[in-house]
């Protein structure tokens, strides 16, 4: 497991790799050289000189015991009020093809946020733009920021004690660079591995440093994660890797400094778990357009042990039917013709072509304890997912999990089409004290809805993965993979954002004839909430008077499958990209400016919440 950034593999030596990119990934396959090539110099001309640690070189994940990490996930509880963490983490995962500038734009959200830049004025961002480039571009760590902010506040008078808030710090992963082809499990372990020496490192460096407030004692620390696209799947595999407590230092050298750390412990807590256009039910049925099984085989073989992951399919494998053996016998036939020289080149890659055929990652990760415990065990789960039709790779469908035959409740928090002429949301005081009285955690901003925002609804957390719809009188379902994977992940408890980019893409829409147009998640809402915006009367007291006729809070899953799939309009569906400000490369970064205001909230919100 080398450095990330020196390693040569699949992504750039075969054309059928180019090919399939199309399909699903963000990128050519000469557009991951480039990005290679600009994270480096990034790198270079960081403003810390000293050499950064590679963390995706050490092997840690192997030495833990696969039945003490699922012993300490499933007996889990969340800490009491008085653990106050000394640092929380947050790690950025890129997607298929992409680098580790890829969310540079989120972090840098981060970093405004965390120092509060947009207060402060131009002056600090003349200090962060040394030599031209932005220290922001790969936040790393948050201290030096954060710390000055502290200082100013005890300087001013302020209770050190009393005004202590946890640093943040602000990885953006890198193991995965050059690496997306050969597998979630893969990528998952290797981004596990990252964030435990990640972690580790960064303690051993703050009490260096003097920075850790206890010294004599364990450590406790709070991880996050943020994951865009294939990122999220491979964050979601790599919870089932972290145990909770971990050595402080691997060093077992008899030097007592290095005997004592070894004996120390870092205790992680899981806090938020956040994902962006991920396809967590995979892409198989989930396409922009409707494509044959037999096209989806070919199509996701090419893609390699990623492809084959995404697209399930492993799933043929495990199916009797006549369909499922021809698919089965095409993939193998492609794979045989193709895949081998598109992973050829890297020995982590070559394990894969020993992996048991009959196992599908996406599945498993949706239905198996092993992968529920540790994401149930986060304080809050949020999906972001590209409504009406504007994300080709990902279609909203398996970006918020959502099911054709789910009755699952989603209680809606906000609504932009919900917001009244002040600017208020009528229905985020109600949904908050919806929220207080069914004890769940929550952030009152989410009741801020803007404009970009067509909703955001919550799932309730269930003690057993099954829902309402697995209820219903004559239906079939226990065959239905896709339903069970959306019901059971629904039964974490969510918090789901829908996010609508058609203003936002740099290719102007079209409208479409009214008689192509469906209903769409704003016009259902409005029919829920006994909105009419022809009712006649004395303008607003008309129109408020109606807003008040609230009949039901609650959408299905079916609901929303259905009423996001299209908008009244034809776009170019380039939402992917843009709503996470994807700036992998300059050209990405040009392209996808528009999709900031997104980050912008992401980053506003989670901050707000990573205290609570």
């Amino acid at each position: 497991m080398g450095n990330s950034q020196s390693q040569p593999n699949g992504d750039n030596v075969d054309t059928a790799a180019a090919a399939t990119a199309a399909v699903y990934g963000s990128g050519s396959e000469v557009e991951s050289v480039d990005d290679n090539n600009s994270a480096a110099s990034v790198a270079e001309s960081d403003d810390n000189k000293e050499e950064e640690p590679d963390y995706t070189k050490l092997d840690i994940v192997s030495t833990f015991d696969s039945d003490m990490v699922l012993k300490q996930h499933t007996s889990y509880s969340p800490p009491s009020s008085s653990i106050t963490p000394s640092v929380h983490y947050v790690f950025l995962v890129h997607g298929w093809l992409g680098n580790d500038l890829e969310m540079s734009y989120l972090a840098e959200a981060f970093d405004k946020n965390i120092s509060g830049e947009e207060e402060a004025g131009d002056d600090d961002n003349e200090q962060n733009n040394d030599g031209g480039l932005p220290a922001t571009k790969r936040v790393k760590r948050s201290r030096s920021r954060v710390t000055v902010a502290l200082q100013k506040e005890v300087a001013a008078g302020g209770d050190d004690e009393e005004d202590f808030h946890p640093e943040i710090v602000v990885h953006s992963a890198k193991c995965n660079v050059g690496k997306t082809h050969d597998g979630i499990k893969n990528g998952g372990t290797r981004l596990a591995n990252e964030i435990i020496n990640f972690i580790q490192s960064d303690t051993l460096t703050r009490r260096e440093e003097g920075d850790d407030s206890d010294n004599d004692g364990d450590i406790n620390v709070t991880f996050s994660l943020v994951g865009n696209s294939l990122g999220g799947l491979y964050s979601r595999y790599a919870l089932s890797k972290i145990p909770y407590e971990i050595p402080l230092s691997n060093d077992t050298n008899d030097d007592e400094d290095n005997s004592s750390s070894s004996k120390k412990k870092i205790h992680l807590l899981p806090n938020i778990f956040c994902t962006t256009a991920t396809p967590h039910l995979g892409v198989s049925q989930h396409t922009y357009l409707p494509i044959p099984r037999l096209a989806e085989t070919i199509i996701g073989t090419g893609m390699g042990a990623t492809g084959r992951d995404l697209f399930r399919l492993n799933a043929d494998a495990m199916n009797d039917g006549a369909a499922a053996k021809v698919n089965a016998a095409a993939a193998k036939t492609v794979k045989r013709l193709s895949s081998f020289r598109i992973l050829q080149g890297s020995n982590a890659n070559i394990e894969v072509e020993n992996e048991d055929e009959s196992d599908c990652v996406i599945r498993n990760m949706c239905l198996d304890e092993e992968f529920l415990v540790p994401l149930r065990n986060f304080r809050r789960r949020i999906a972001y997912a590209n409504a009406y039709g504007t994300d080709f790779q990902v279609p909203c469908q398996t970006a918020a999990f959502l099911n054709d035959n789910s009755g699952v409740g989603h209680f809606l928090i906000g609504a932009r089409c919900l917001i009244n002429d002040d600017g208020l949301d009528e229905n985020a005081e109600e949904g908050a004290e919806r929220k207080r009285s069914s004890d769940k955690e929550g952030d009152a901003e989410e009741g801020e809805v803007p404009p970009f925002v067509v909703a955001v609804l919550r799932t309730d957390q269930q003690s057993q993965t099954q829902s309402p719809a697995r209820k219903l009188s004559g239906q079939n379902v226990a065959s239905d993979d896709l339903l069970q994977m959306s019901q059971s992940l629904d039964a974490l408890g969510w918090t789901k954002v829908f996010v609508d980019m058609r203003d936002s893409i740099p290719v102007p829409g079209l409208r479409k004839p009214s008689w192509m147009c469906t209903s769409s998640l704003d016009d259902l809402i409005k029919q829920r909430e006994g909105i009419n915006d022809d009712v006649e009367g004395e303008g607003d007291e008309a129109k408020n008077k109606s807003r008040s006729t609230t009949t039901s809070h609650v959408l299905t899953s079916q609901d929303l499958s259905r009423s996001t799939a299209a908008g009244d309009s034809l776009n170019v569906p380039l939402g992917h990209t843009v709503m996470v400000a994807n700036s992998k490369s300059e050209a990405y970064k040009q392209m996808n400016f528009q999709g900031r205001p997104v980050m912008d909230k992401l980053a506003h919100d989670i901050v707000l919440s990573l205290d609570e």
